[in-house]
């Protein structure tokens, strides 16, 4: 396996001007961290090319590490998903106008997986360099849900053993000034920061510690 690191970002959609996770793969592209190279990869939001566009990816770069980045409304911080779940269903239609709703998105595949990057020690990690980071229990029903699930179905359906997940990130402040009721934003400088945190994380400290991180609701 190459020592390559591959992190997906989301081209602009809705009725946003911006998307964070794009300009963090910008600003990603070529690293190199703890000896292994960032590629990045700019996936989708289309309901049926988003895996295709990863798959792509996965087979050319053969990373050792996966981590998908996108951004979700109303988030506070950087949110390390827990779980994908095994249907599609839109909020509002991808960017080639289609709207999922309540479609299955692997016939015969399970429920749900779990990221298997090591989302506590990443959420400590990206604390301690002071960034606001939280364990989130879904992904949600959008293409950001659906790349999560798809590709950890892909690594698993094809022995890869590659550790994998998702991280959803925050409005941008120049996205969010924009807004009437103006939610939570991060500098896009702390996002690059805390995903570079998270590579060097799930690399060197893989074995997830029992932090609490669980929730009432």
């Amino acid at each position: 396996m190459s020592r390559n690191v591959l992190i997906s970002g989301y081209e602009v959609f809705g009725n946003n001007t911006m998307n964070p996770s794009l300009e963090l793969i910008h600003c990603l592209d070529g690293e190199v961290i703890d000896g292994r190279r960032i590629c990045t990869v700019e996936v989708p939001v289309n309901r049926h090319t988003c895996f295709e566009t990863m798959e792509k990816a996965i087979k050319a770069y053969q990373p050792e590490l996966i981590i998908c980045t996108g951004l979700a409304d109303g988030r506070t911080g950087i949110s390390i998903e827990r779980t994908a779940v095994n249907v599609a269903d839109f909020p509002v239609p991808d960017n080639a106008g289609y709207l999922a709703l309540n479609e299955t998105l692997e016939e015969g595949g399970p429920a749900a997986y779990f990221a298997t990057i090591p989302i506590r020690n990443i959420m400590t990690a990206i604390r301690e360099e002071g960034i606001p980071a939280y364990i989130s229990n879904t992904a949600g029903t959008y293409c950001c849900n659906l790349l999560m699930y798809r590709t950890l179905h892909y690594i698993s359906k094809n022995n890869l053993g590659i550790p994998a997940g998702m991280i959803h990130l925050p409005f941008l402040p120049q996205m969010a000034a924009d807004m009437n009721m103006v939610p939570a934003s991060m500098d896009l400088t702390h996002m690059v920061d805390a995903i570079k945190t998270a590579v060097h994380t799930a690399l060197a400290d893989p074995l997830d510690r029992a932090v609490i991180c669980g929730a009432c609701q």
